[in-house]
């Protein structure tokens, strides 16, 4: 019982982490010239809470002119 709900939250978050890694790499690939690695995307889907925030960091930061 106690494994399958264990097994259930680990699919979620990287089920999350993939639709945030596709999301983040349409976004870098259509507003920069930068190709995404295989182990970028692996960091990606597995640290995505992490990798997302930096990505709105950066991004805020970009627009707001303080590269």
């Amino acid at each position: 019982m106690f494994i399958q709900s264990y097994l259930t939250i680990a699919a979620s978050y990287l089920l999350i982490g993939v639709v945030i890694a596709l999301l983040l790499e349409f976004i870098i690939r259509k507003f920069t010239d930068f190709e995404v690695s295989p182990l970028e995307r692996f960091f990606l889907i597995t640290a995505w809470p992490i990798m997302a925030l930096i990505f709105i960091y950066n991004f805020i930061s970009g627009m707001m002119g303080k590269d």
